[in-house]
């Protein structure tokens, strides 16, 4: 009977601490979405647009006033001077839609600010890669690791410039929450990819996954392979 009640107890105990245990809540960084107008603070998959117009290839002013309007654009009918501000369009209506997808997490390995150091730590992967073979050279690298000459510089608060010998990338925290529905939280991260010397343009999505802090980040899911 004592043994009976003392179990009793520390389960009562146990429930009271799980119950207890404050959940990480998701953050949304609405600053990141210039022009977009969200009609809720608590569902933000619906926005409206302010200020988006783009030219078709017929010379045709296209006015855009919400992201499902232009999830329904035929892209290749975009003007070439409009088409990747389109793409960055698509892209920032599609980090919102996966927004939606994210929930409230148990932990968080992730600093919650980040910081030049914490970018170099960051997989190489990260930077689109031009080639398949140069994919596999930075497999299990950190950016640091595999080109010291890589430069990060804070742009603005959550948003980094990454200057390689012919490229700049621009790394940018979207969002922060449980979207691989494991109890820890991930990074939505957008990365944008600038040729220095060419004309090449990429913009990529990535979540950025740690379950545990002493282990390397992991990009658990992408958007996209470099064009």
């Amino acid at each position: 009977m004592k043994k009976s009640f003392i179990t009793f107890i520390v389960l009562i105990f146990l429930t009271a601490c799980s119950t207890s245990r404050e959940l990480i809540d998701t953050k949304f960084y609405q600053e990141q979405f210039p022009g977009f107008i969200f009609e809720s603070q608590s569902d933000r998959s619906h926005s409206v647009l302010s200020g988006y117009e783009y030219q078709t290839i017929k010379d045709e002013r296209l006015v855009i006033t919400n992201c499902e309007q232009a999830g329904r654009i035929d892209i290749s009918t975009i003007a070439d001077y409009d088409y990747f501000r389109f793409k960055l369009l698509l892209v920032s209506c599609i980090a919102i839609e996966k927004y939606s997808t994210a929930s409230a997490a148990d932990v968080n390995n992730f600093p919650s600010k980040l910081d030049e150091n914490f970018i170099y730590r960051l997989p190489a992967a990260i930077i689109p890669p031009l080639s398949s073979s140069e994919s596999i050279q930075r497999k299990d690298l950190s950016i640091k690791p595999y080109d010291a000459s890589i430069q990060v510089t804070v742009e603005k608060e959550n948003v980094f410039k990454l200057l390689t010998k012919e490229d700049e990338v621009y790394l940018t925290l979207l969002a922060r929450g449980d979207f691989t529905n494991d109890g820890f939280e991930d990074l939505l991260i957008q990365s944008e990819w600038y040729a220095r010397q060419a004309h090449g343009k990429h913009v990529d999505l990535l979540i950025l996954s740690r379950t545990d802090g002493d282990r390397a980040v992991k990009i658990s899911w992408r958007l996209n392979k470099i064009d």
